[in-house]
């Protein structure tokens, strides 16, 4: 939804929006699809960076627990930790 513009078109509207939120000029002159392909871009190497960590956590608890027998059943890194309880979201 744009903002109402004030007697503005809608185009100076978007171009004032984006002013805002890309001061640097970094994105200028990119196409939507383009916009929209390196917002898939970083969303899917977010998610690689948090199940890399969540990797590289379980294996330092293995290493730093090592001759303990640990309890994994259960273990996924999509759920988490409520009241003691390993948990879906």
């Amino acid at each position: 939804k744009l903002k109402e513009t004030g007697g503005k078109g809608s185009e100076d509207a978007v171009t004032e929006e984006e002013r805002v939120v890309d001061q640097a000029g970094v994105y200028v002159g990119l196409s939507r699809a383009m916009l929209v392909s390196k917002i898939f871009e970083l969303s899917d190497s977010m998610l690689e960076a948090a199940s890399s960590q969540f990797h590289n956590v379980v294996a330092q608890i293995r290493a730093l627990n090592a001759g303990t027998k640990l309890n994994m059943e259960g273990l996924d890194e999509e759920k988490e930790v409520r009241d003691g309880q390993v948990v879906l979201p």
